[in-house]
């Protein structure tokens, strides 16, 4: 079979491909956006790849995958439009796996409102160093194996389930994770309790034999006692609460709860504990959890991809943890426009009581909405109490200021869930650029 995947730099879709073109399809590309971190990848593995979206594409292709986010951005692109004339099968990006390639595989899937990512590159590291060889599908690029899958030969398949337009409902798990449950994809869902039963939605596609698994805060949530009334064909649900000793390179207490829910998947396999226990000490993250960038002039440069004001407490209480003493500088972009009215209280409350000494905030990122002139990260700041705000539009100025003001010691923290990721590299070179001056 031959696919053509369009938005195939995005970071699901590009392990998708990358995991068919591995499983032996043909596999072909394209995406508008040259930049994409997962594109060397796929070229390295042999996919070919085009950078504007034309109906030539689709010649050979018996198969034409698309991402949600062309399908929810782009309805009239011709790619698509030619597809349907001509009568080509199109299916999202999760439709595909699960036809495809999860198949015949015992799946494991990973869900939650946060910590879906480490939770499933855990999982795999775990079945990985236990010899098992799974097959890993996971929506940010991982320390170890320097991308965003892994192909296996053996029986296991590891998801990254993701809540966002239900797309989580195209998997029947074999075990099931729910890290947590909290409200977010304002844009999508209406409110926590649409989001709660989406939850009981995909806990209700669940084989028969299956097991569910909750993270330490789903399991104390109430929204979990909601979702549980909603399901009735759960064999057995494991709450997992006992204390477990854990010494982990990744910090902070919500790393410790996501190695406690994958410690308990590697204890429904029977993997032996003090096996699951290296594995899990061993693990060194993923790509923008909060990941180290470098370090200039004893400067410490680290990019997360925290986007909720939950995650955001997280990271900067891991943060400090790390850092106890160190002036932390934490710069801010909001992720679209539905979000950010959604929970602005919540974004402004996180904000108040986050332990960081200067934040900054630069201008919403639009994905996939359009700015209809109703909220901006200006309001933000201005509705910021407790602490200095500093609001500075574009990151490239973002960057500027920065490097005019930080010192010796400082820990710099760009957060979202956007195209923040390009501030470490100015603030790098803009450092360097100083210590070149100064020679």
């Amino acid at each position: 079979m031959k696919i053509h995947f369009m938005g195939i730099g995005g970071a699901g879709t590009s392990s998708a491909a990358a995991l068919a073109k591995e499983a032996g399809f043909e596999v072909s590309g394209c995406d508008a956006d040259k930049g994409s971190v997962y594109l060397d990848e796929l070229k390295r593995i042999g996919v070919s790849l085009e950078f504007e979206h034309d109906p030539a594409h689709l010649v050979e292709p018996n198969l034409l995958v698309v991402s949600s986010a062309i399908n929810k951005s782009d309805s009239q692109n011709p790619e698509t439009l030619e597809a349907r004339k001509r009568g080509l099968k199109i299916l999202p990006t999760e439709k595909f796996l699960s036809d495809h390639l999860v198949k015949d595989k015992f799946l494991i899937a990973v869900a939650g409102t946060h910590g879906k990512s480490t939770t499933t590159a855990m999982v795999g590291q775990i079945l990985e160093d236990s010899g098992l060889d799974p097959t890993v599908y996971v929506g940010t690029l991982v320390t170890k194996w320097g991308r965003n899958y892994r192909f296996g030969r053996g029986k296991y398949f590891v998801i990254e389930a993701d809540e966002y337009e239900e797309k989580f409902l195209n998997y029947q798990p074999n075990v099931g994770v729910i890290t947590n449950i909290e409200f977010d994809h304002p844009d999508y869902y209406k409110n926590e309790d649409e989001i709660v039963i989406a939850f009981g939605k995909f806990v209700s596609r669940f084989k028969e034999d299956s097991k569910l698994i909750l993270g330490t805060e789903a399991s104390e949530s109430r929204n979990i006692e909601e979702l549980l009334k909603l399901v009735s064909n759960i064999v057995a649900v494991e709450n997992f609460h006992e204390q477990l000793s854990l010494n982990l390179r990744v910090p902070g207490e919500h790393n410790l709860a996501n190695a406690r829910a994958a410690f308990l998947v590697g204890n429904l396999l029977n993997i032996d504990s003090e096996q699951i226990k290296k594995s899990l000490e061993s693990f060194s993250g993923t790509a923008r959890r909060f990941e180290f960038k470098d370090e200039i002039n004893n400067i410490k440069i680290f990019d997360d991809y925290a986007h909720h004001p939950s995650e955001v407490m997280a990271t900067i209480d891991a943060a400090r943890e790390k850092f106890p003493k160190e002036r932390i500088w934490l710069v801010f972009q909001p992720h679209t426009y539905s979000r950010t009215i959604a929970l602005f209280d919540s974004f402004v409350k996180s904000f108040e009581e986050a332990k960081v000494d200067n934040l900054i905030l630069v201008d919403i990122y639009a994905a996939r909405e359009k700015d209809e002139k109703k909220i901006n990260s200006l309001d933000l700041a201005k509705a910021v109490r407790t602490k200095k705000v500093v609001y500075i539009g574009l990151i490239e100025e973002a960057g500027a200021y920065l490097a005019k003001n930080v010192a010796s010691g400082d820990i710099v923290i760009n957060m979202g869930a956007g195209d923040i990721y390009k501030l470490s590299e100015i603030l790098i070179n803009k450092l360097e650029g100083q210590n070149a001056r100064s020679i």
